[in-house]
Parts: C-alpha cells; structure tokens; sequence
C-alpha cells in the first residue's frame, strides 16, 4: 500500500463487485467510503471488508438506503470520486426487470 491518494466511496459495500473494488483501492492506497444498507438489528457480518488489509486506517462503512438518496450524503463528502454498485434488491414487483431499469435511468438523470 502506498501513499494516500484520496478517498473514493463505493456503494453497495456489501456486494461481491463492490468488496473486491474496495480490496483494489485499498491495495492501490485511496482511502475508501462504502455505503451498505441499514441494519436495525446489528445482524450483518462485515468482516470480509473490516479484515481487509489498510481497512483499519483507510475503511469507513455509512448506512445508506437507496430510497433517500439524502441517506448517501456523509459517505459522499470530500471523495475524489464515487463508484455506484448499489441497486435494490428487496421490492416487491410483477415486473422487476422494469422496476430497475426504470430506477436506474432515474439515477442516472
């Protein structure tokens, strides 16, 4: 790991593109923001981020809700530049296909 090169966040922390993004940046010396999303009864395992090499120094995790884009606000602050891996998994919809095209294109604009 070298020098700080800045930080970059990541959403969507707990995704499998998104953690080995955070591994590789990490590596390369950013310092990294990554959004996950809330867990109200303290039930997740974020230990294959936090046992990442730098994760100590250079890791910090934020809850954020794809619903209130406000929610992303703090893990956005003072970062070079943002990776968006999040996307929603848990709705419910007759065609889903379509639920997330449409919130992707809205995002996007």
């Amino acid at each position: 790991m070298g020098e700080d090169k800045g930080t970059v966040c990541v959403t969507g922390g707990k995704s499998y593109v998104a953690s080995w993004l955070i591994k590789m940046l990490l590596h390369q010396g950013y310092s990294v923001h990554t959004t996950v999303r809330a867990d109200p009864g303290n039930k997740r395992d974020l230990s294959f981020l936090t046992g990442l090499p730098g994760s100590d120094e250079k890791l910090k995790i934020f809850d954020a809700d794809l619903d209130s884009p406000d929610s992303f606000d703090a893990a956005i602050e003072g970062c070079k530049g943002v990776i968006h891996v999040a996307a929603p998994v848990d709705f419910p919809a007759k065609d889903p296909e379509a639920v997330v095209t449409q919130r992707a294109y809205a995002s996007w604009w």
